[in-house]
Protein backbone atom coordinates (compact mmCIF):
# COMPACT_ATOMS: atom_id res chain seq x y z
CA UNK A 1 0.00 0.00 0.00
CA UNK A 2 2.79 2.42 1.06
CA UNK A 3 4.30 1.36 -2.35
CA UNK A 4 1.46 2.27 -3.98
CA UNK A 5 0.79 5.84 -2.73
CA UNK A 6 4.60 6.41 -2.67
CA UNK A 7 4.15 5.48 -7.18
CA UNK A 8 1.03 7.68 -7.09
CA UNK A 9 3.02 10.56 -5.14
CA UNK A 10 5.79 10.28 -8.00
CA UNK A 11 3.29 10.03 -11.07
CA UNK A 12 1.32 13.19 -9.85
CA UNK A 13 5.04 15.01 -9.22
CA UNK A 14 6.08 14.37 -12.56
CA UNK A 15 2.95 15.49 -13.79
CA UNK A 16 2.82 18.51 -11.87
CA UNK A 17 6.81 19.10 -13.21
CA UNK A 18 5.73 18.60 -16.46
CA UNK A 19 2.74 20.61 -16.43
CA UNK A 20 4.53 23.48 -15.35
CA UNK A 21 7.39 23.11 -17.84
CA UNK A 22 4.67 22.88 -20.42
CA UNK A 23 3.63 26.32 -19.02
CA UNK A 24 6.71 27.98 -18.89
CA UNK A 25 7.17 26.63 -22.47
CA UNK A 26 4.00 28.18 -24.05
CA UNK A 27 5.10 31.56 -22.27
CA UNK A 28 8.16 31.44 -23.71
CA UNK A 29 6.91 30.47 -27.34
CA UNK A 30 4.28 33.03 -26.98
CA UNK A 31 6.55 35.68 -26.43
CA UNK A 32 8.88 34.60 -28.86
CA UNK A 33 6.65 35.03 -31.75
CA UNK A 34 4.93 37.91 -30.35
CA UNK A 35 8.55 39.09 -30.16
CA UNK A 36 9.08 37.57 -33.82
CA UNK A 37 6.13 39.26 -34.83
CA UNK A 38 6.89 42.95 -33.49
CA UNK A 39 9.88 42.81 -35.32
CA UNK A 40 8.81 42.01 -38.67
CA UNK A 41 6.04 44.82 -38.19
CA UNK A 42 8.75 46.85 -37.24
CA UNK A 43 11.07 46.02 -40.01
CA UNK A 44 8.29 45.88 -42.81
CA UNK A 45 7.30 49.44 -41.45
CA UNK A 46 10.77 50.78 -42.01
CA UNK A 47 11.00 49.05 -45.56
CA UNK A 48 7.35 50.76 -46.44
CA UNK A 49 8.81 54.31 -45.32
CA UNK A 50 12.07 53.98 -47.14
CA UNK A 51 10.43 53.03 -50.36
CA UNK A 52 7.94 56.05 -49.84
CA UNK A 53 10.81 58.65 -48.85
CA UNK A 54 12.71 56.79 -50.94
CA UNK A 55 16.27 56.98 -48.54
CA UNK A 56 18.77 54.22 -47.07
CA UNK A 57 19.39 53.92 -43.32
CA UNK A 58 23.22 54.00 -43.12
CA UNK A 59 25.58 54.11 -40.47
CA UNK A 60 29.50 55.22 -40.18
CA UNK A 61 31.82 55.93 -36.97
CA UNK A 62 32.86 59.15 -36.16
CA UNK A 63 36.87 58.81 -34.88
CA UNK A 64 36.36 59.06 -31.28
CA UNK A 65 34.06 55.99 -31.47
CA UNK A 66 30.70 56.71 -31.64
CA UNK A 67 28.26 55.46 -33.89
CA UNK A 68 26.45 57.84 -36.25
CA UNK A 69 22.89 56.78 -37.82
CA UNK A 70 21.62 58.44 -40.56
CA UNK A 71 19.24 58.49 -43.95
CA UNK A 72 20.64 58.93 -47.19
CA UNK A 73 18.97 60.38 -49.96
CA UNK A 74 20.33 59.62 -52.77
CA UNK A 75 19.15 61.53 -56.48
CA UNK A 76 19.86 60.16 -59.78
CA UNK A 77 23.04 61.23 -61.19
CA UNK A 78 23.38 63.98 -58.93
CA UNK A 79 27.22 66.08 -58.56
CA UNK A 80 26.18 67.50 -54.99
CA UNK A 81 25.68 66.24 -51.49
CA UNK A 82 24.98 68.48 -48.34
CA UNK A 83 24.70 67.02 -44.68
CA UNK A 84 21.72 68.28 -42.96
CA UNK A 85 22.18 68.46 -38.85
CA UNK A 86 19.20 69.22 -36.19
CA UNK A 87 18.38 71.48 -33.74
CA UNK A 88 18.01 70.27 -30.32
CA UNK A 89 16.45 68.13 -29.03
CA UNK A 90 14.98 67.20 -32.22
CA UNK A 91 16.12 64.23 -34.99
CA UNK A 92 16.92 63.41 -38.18
CA UNK A 93 13.56 62.74 -39.23
CA UNK A 94 12.86 66.34 -38.59
CA UNK A 95 14.10 67.21 -42.01
CA UNK A 96 12.34 64.35 -43.94
CA UNK A 97 10.27 66.65 -46.06
CA UNK A 98 12.81 69.10 -46.98
CA UNK A 99 15.65 65.82 -48.11
CA UNK A 100 12.53 64.93 -50.26
CA UNK A 101 12.68 68.29 -52.07
CA UNK A 102 16.29 68.50 -52.37
CA UNK A 103 16.69 65.43 -53.57
CA UNK A 104 13.43 65.85 -55.80
CA UNK A 105 15.86 69.17 -57.14
CA UNK A 106 18.77 66.60 -58.09
CA UNK A 107 20.58 67.32 -54.42
CA UNK A 108 21.15 64.14 -52.44
CA UNK A 109 21.20 64.75 -48.58
CA UNK A 110 22.41 63.33 -45.56
CA UNK A 111 20.50 63.46 -42.92
CA UNK A 112 22.22 62.26 -39.37
CA UNK A 113 21.05 61.59 -35.73
CA UNK A 114 23.69 63.89 -33.63
CA UNK A 115 25.40 61.51 -30.66
CA UNK A 116 22.95 60.92 -28.09
CA UNK A 117 20.02 61.93 -30.07
CA UNK A 118 17.50 59.65 -32.07
CA UNK A 119 19.48 56.26 -33.45
CA UNK A 120 23.00 57.50 -32.71
CA UNK A 121 23.49 56.29 -28.70
CA UNK A 122 26.10 53.45 -29.15
CA UNK A 123 29.76 54.28 -28.35
CA UNK A 124 32.74 52.58 -27.14
CA UNK A 125 32.17 54.45 -23.89
CA UNK A 126 28.66 53.31 -23.80
CA UNK A 127 25.00 54.53 -24.25
CA UNK A 128 24.62 57.99 -24.90
CA UNK A 129 22.17 60.75 -24.10
CA UNK A 130 22.43 64.22 -24.63
CA UNK A 131 20.27 65.42 -21.85
CA UNK A 132 23.35 64.30 -19.69
CA UNK A 133 25.96 66.07 -21.76
CA UNK A 134 28.09 68.64 -20.73
CA UNK A 135 29.02 71.56 -23.11
CA UNK A 136 32.29 69.98 -24.08
CA UNK A 137 30.64 66.79 -25.26
CA UNK A 138 28.23 69.17 -26.79
CA UNK A 139 31.10 71.04 -28.91
CA UNK A 140 31.83 67.19 -30.42
CA UNK A 141 29.03 66.96 -32.29
CA UNK A 142 31.63 68.42 -34.57
CA UNK A 143 33.44 64.85 -35.04
CA UNK A 144 29.46 63.92 -35.94
CA UNK A 145 30.27 66.09 -38.87
CA UNK A 146 33.43 65.02 -40.18
CA UNK A 147 32.32 61.48 -40.16
CA UNK A 148 29.31 62.12 -42.63
CA UNK A 149 31.57 64.47 -44.70
CA UNK A 150 34.16 61.08 -44.84
CA UNK A 151 30.94 58.76 -45.53
CA UNK A 152 30.10 61.35 -48.12
CA UNK A 153 33.46 61.26 -49.43
CA UNK A 154 33.04 57.27 -49.75
CA UNK A 155 30.05 58.13 -51.94
CA UNK A 156 31.51 60.11 -54.50
CA UNK A 157 30.99 62.93 -53.38
CA UNK A 158 34.37 65.06 -52.78
CA UNK A 159 34.39 68.05 -49.88
CA UNK A 160 34.48 70.99 -52.76
CA UNK A 161 30.75 68.94 -53.76
CA UNK A 162 29.38 69.28 -50.42
CA UNK A 163 26.92 71.49 -48.84
CA UNK A 164 25.66 71.96 -44.67
CA UNK A 165 22.37 72.77 -43.71
CA UNK A 166 21.37 73.25 -40.04
CA UNK A 167 19.03 74.07 -37.51
CA UNK A 168 20.02 76.42 -34.12
CA UNK A 169 23.46 74.11 -32.62
CA UNK A 170 23.47 72.16 -35.78
CA UNK A 171 23.80 75.91 -37.54
CA UNK A 172 26.50 77.03 -35.38
CA UNK A 173 27.97 73.66 -35.79
CA UNK A 174 27.52 73.43 -39.66
CA UNK A 175 29.37 77.29 -39.57
CA UNK A 176 31.89 75.86 -37.14
CA UNK A 177 32.67 73.12 -40.09
CA UNK A 178 32.94 75.36 -42.76
CA UNK A 179 35.59 77.10 -41.21
CA UNK A 180 37.40 73.69 -40.99
CA UNK A 181 36.92 73.40 -44.84
CA UNK A 182 37.03 76.41 -47.13
CA UNK A 183 36.28 74.50 -50.28
CA UNK A 184 32.78 74.33 -48.77
CA UNK A 185 30.51 76.90 -51.44
CA UNK A 186 26.93 76.75 -49.96
CA UNK A 187 26.16 76.64 -45.71
CA UNK A 188 22.57 77.17 -44.80
CA UNK A 189 22.44 78.33 -41.08
CA UNK A 190 18.70 78.02 -39.87
CA UNK A 191 18.30 80.00 -36.42
CA UNK A 192 22.10 80.50 -35.61
CA UNK A 193 22.37 81.81 -32.08
CA UNK A 194 25.77 83.58 -30.82
CA UNK A 195 26.52 81.07 -28.62
CA UNK A 196 24.99 77.41 -27.77
CA UNK A 197 26.30 75.13 -25.59
CA UNK A 198 30.10 77.09 -25.88
CA UNK A 199 29.78 76.85 -29.72
CA UNK A 200 30.17 80.46 -30.34
CA UNK A 201 29.79 81.50 -34.14
CA UNK A 202 32.21 84.36 -33.48
CA UNK A 203 35.04 82.00 -33.17
CA UNK A 204 34.02 80.56 -36.44
CA UNK A 205 32.57 83.09 -38.87
CA UNK A 206 35.59 84.63 -41.25
CA UNK A 207 35.16 87.72 -44.23
CA UNK A 208 36.38 84.77 -46.67
CA UNK A 209 33.04 82.74 -46.39
CA UNK A 210 31.16 86.16 -47.20
CA UNK A 211 29.37 84.81 -49.89
CA UNK A 212 28.82 81.01 -48.55
CA UNK A 213 26.32 81.56 -46.09
CA UNK A 214 22.56 81.80 -46.01
CA UNK A 215 21.12 82.87 -43.03
CA UNK A 216 16.99 82.28 -42.02
CA UNK A 217 16.14 83.29 -38.97
CA UNK A 218 12.81 84.92 -36.93
CA UNK A 219 12.96 88.24 -36.44
CA UNK A 220 11.21 87.66 -32.50
CA UNK A 221 13.31 84.27 -31.82
CA UNK A 222 15.99 86.97 -29.72
CA UNK A 223 18.17 83.76 -29.21
CA UNK A 224 18.60 83.52 -33.01
CA UNK A 225 18.03 86.91 -33.88
CA UNK A 226 20.85 88.18 -31.82
CA UNK A 227 23.35 87.32 -34.02
CA UNK A 228 21.95 88.65 -37.07
CA UNK A 229 24.77 91.75 -36.56
CA UNK A 230 27.93 89.39 -36.01
CA UNK A 231 26.85 88.37 -39.98
CA UNK A 232 26.07 92.04 -41.14
CA UNK A 233 29.54 93.47 -39.95
CA UNK A 234 31.86 90.07 -40.90
CA UNK A 235 30.02 88.97 -43.86
CA UNK A 236 28.24 91.69 -45.31
CA UNK A 237 27.30 89.61 -48.27
CA UNK A 238 25.87 87.12 -46.69
CA UNK A 239 21.95 86.41 -47.69
CA UNK A 240 19.95 87.16 -44.79
CA UNK A 241 16.01 85.52 -44.62
CA UNK A 242 14.44 87.46 -41.61
CA UNK A 243 10.89 86.46 -40.65
CA UNK A 244 7.91 87.89 -38.60
CA UNK A 245 8.06 85.15 -36.11
CA UNK A 246 9.49 83.66 -33.24
CA UNK A 247 9.03 80.10 -34.30
CA UNK A 248 12.81 78.04 -34.17
CA UNK A 249 15.08 76.16 -36.35
CA UNK A 250 13.40 73.61 -38.74
CA UNK A 251 9.69 74.71 -36.93
CA UNK A 252 9.83 77.81 -39.15
CA UNK A 253 9.30 75.71 -42.23
CA UNK A 254 6.04 74.41 -40.60
CA UNK A 255 5.28 78.51 -41.00
CA UNK A 256 7.05 79.21 -43.77
CA UNK A 257 7.03 76.30 -46.50
CA UNK A 258 7.79 78.15 -49.11
CA UNK A 259 11.63 78.53 -47.22
CA UNK A 260 12.51 75.19 -49.01
CA UNK A 261 12.10 77.05 -52.62
CA UNK A 262 14.50 79.88 -51.41
CA UNK A 263 16.74 77.76 -50.01
CA UNK A 264 17.18 75.29 -53.22
CA UNK A 265 17.29 78.64 -55.36
CA UNK A 266 20.24 79.70 -53.10
CA UNK A 267 21.79 76.78 -53.60
CA UNK A 268 21.39 76.73 -57.66
CA UNK A 269 23.24 80.01 -57.06
CA UNK A 270 26.27 79.12 -55.14
CA UNK A 271 26.80 75.24 -56.33
CA UNK A 272 28.11 75.84 -60.28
Amino acid sequence: MVRINILVLLIISVVVILGVILIFFNKYLSTSLKEAKIKEEKTTKEEALKKVNNFEKVEFQTEDGVKIIGHFYQAKESKYAGILLHMMPAIKESYSELAKRLQDAGYSVLAIDFRGHGESINSVKGVLNYKNFTDKEHQEYIYDVKAASEYLKKRGFPIENQFLIGASIGANIALQFLSLNSEIKAVVLISPGLNYRGIKIEDFLKKEMDSKILVITGIKDLQSASSLDLFKNVTPSSTLITLDSDAHGTDLFEIFPDLVDKIIVFLREKLI
